[in-house]
């Protein structure tokens, strides 16, 4: 009892502990005040990839396909030209046009696909291609003129190209930026998957039976109905509770959204708002041509650098050789080896250097085998040949581990996100375009054991060096803005720029 109080005045209660002085330490305690564990700490974000590779392999059962389709006509031409499969014949000229049609029809339906996925979706695109391949497989399989089987080529060209547009971008969007590079480069793996499965089912079955077997494997296409929409074609339309639920399948049950979702709904701006109305808009903004410009010119590349060639006239490159075409399994085994290599170190090494040393390689092997075909060729040797099928195995794995691979990847992530369907829709358009002026020019010459074919090929694998160099800036692990801040011309030296991103959120 304090001196002065009555005797029925209760205790006086003890003061209220304030909060920590800035020194952490207590008049009471000798020992340090701790915080309170904010909520962000008590429960971390955990991260499951499981729903990202789900989803990317589902996307990818259409790219799958289409590599079937690329390969069909390389696998069976011996069938068709030789043992008269179908039951009316075709002439030499009437089989370049097979050949030809894929390409054509992949080149015009590549820019109505951009718009698609612009308006419905990637998603909706992907899913919408399952009734026109089987279309195209239904017109191969059951063809009873040159002209169904025209039709039918082209008819899966076209699915074809709505896969070169929608894939890419559909797993770059899903995708963290730590893993964009491995998901995306997947579209190229799976379109070797299925010219693999081509020839090796070619080598066994006939080709009656091989057309119907492709008409069964398109019943895998029913499992794309399990993907999720990307959580930004969900956000870019206000429908943050789908985009939530989308972000939760990709990344996990606990993981918190929070982060991700107001990333991807930044207030756009002015230029981006613009761009939005229309996406015609876009193209007077410099930073977008400038953006188009590279990933065009990256596509022409891929396409006139020779692995194309390889692929569709494998048996003839093997015939120039005087080596069985059985043996052609040696070219599969580099492809495959190369897109491992590839999916390895995207995300590793990085973009820029993965170019820079494929192509390097491309060019060494070029030189060697016009070397072969001039000097070497006429020469009474057993070892040669060997070595220059050697050769090019080794060009169409650095092909499959550097350009052929990461042109994909990198259609999308030089691209500001707002422009990426049409952009990436007139990429893949120029892409088979030239595809088909190559597979043209190619048919209607005598140039398959010529030297200066390969010749050509190594000035290009040069270009495609020097063009990496100086134009290509590294993307590995950047979100989009970071990346158009990278891309300021020569030596990709920084530059100052406005046009930011809303997209490509995820750092985890």
């Amino acid at each position: 009892m304090k001196w002065g109080s009555r005797p029925s005045d209760p205790e006086p209660e003890p003061p209220a502990v304030e909060s920590p002085s800035p020194s952490r330490w207590s008049r009471s305690a000798k020992k340090p005040i701790e915080k309170a564990p904010s909520p962000t700490q008590s429960r971390p974000n955990i991260v499951s990839n499981v729903g990202l590779y789900k989803a990317t392999f589902y996307s990818n059962i259409g790219s799958f396909f289409f590599g079937i389709a690329v390969g069909w006509s390389g696998s069976v031409e011996r069938s068709v030209m030789e043992q008269h499969s179908y039951f009316f014949n075709l002439s030499a000229a009437e089989w370049n046009g097979v050949c030809i049609l894929l390409t054509l029809g992949a080149a015009l339906w590549c820019v109505p696909m951009g718009y698609m996925v612009r308006s419905c979706g990637c998603k909706r695109t992907i899913l919408m291609q399952l009734l026109p391949n089987t279309l195209g497989w239904c017109l191969t399989a059951f063809a009873q003129s040159v002209y169904m089987l025209y039709a039918g080529r082209f008819v899966l060209g076209m699915c074809g190209g709505a896969h070169c547009v929608a894939v890419p971008i559909y797993n770059a969007e899903i995708s963290t930026n730590i893993k964009r590079g491995a998901m995306s480069v997947l579209f190229q793996g799976a379109c070797i998957c299925g010219v693999l499965y081509s020839f090796t089912m070619s080598c066994f079955l006939e080709l009656w039976l091989v057309n119907f077997l492709n008409l069964g494997v398109l019943t895998l296409g029913l499992l794309q109905i399990l993907m999720p929409e990307s959580p930004t074609y969900y956000v870019n339309r206000g429908n943050i509770a789908r985009a939530e639920a989308s972000l939760r399948y990709l990344r996990g049950k606990k993981y918190d959204t929070k982060k991700e979702i107001d990333h991807l709904m930044r207030e756009p701006t002015a230029s981006q708002q613009d761009v939005r109305q229309g996406p015609l808009r876009g193209f007077k903004y410099k930073k977008i041509r400038r953006s188009l410009a590279r990933t065009l010119a990256l596509a022409v590349l891929q396409k006139l650098c020779g692995a194309l060639i390889f692929i569709f006239y494998a048996p003839n490159m093997l015939t120039c050789l005087k080596i069985q075409r059985e043996y052609g399994s040696i070219l599969a085994i580099g492809v495959t080896f190369g897109f491992i290599l590839c999916i390895l170190l995207v995300d590793r090494v990085g973009r820029r250097t993965l170019l820079i040393s494929s192509s390097s390689v491309m060019v060494f092997m070029s030189i060697f085998l016009g070397l072969y075909f001039k000097i070497w060729m006429f020469m009474e040797t057993e070892v040669l040949p060997w070595v220059a099928l050697f050769c090019i195995s080794v060009f169409v794995g650095a092909y499959t581990t550097g350009i052929g691979s990461l042109t994909w990847l990198l259609n999308v992530e030089l691209i500001v996100p707002v422009m990426r369907p049409v952009g990436c829709a007139i990429a893949c358009a120029s892409n088979w375009l030239t595809a088909f002026c190559v597979v043209c020019w190619f048919a209607s010459h005598e140039v398959k054991c010529q030297p200066y074919l390969f010749l050509l090929f190594a000035i290009i694998a040069v270009i495609i060096l020097l063009f990496s160099l100086v134009y290509i800036p590294e993307t590995k692990g950047l979100s989009s803005s970071k990346i158009q801040q990278k891309m300021g011309g020569i030596m990709n030296r920084p530059a100052a720029i406005t046009f930011t991103s809303s997209s490509d959120s995820s750092d985890a």
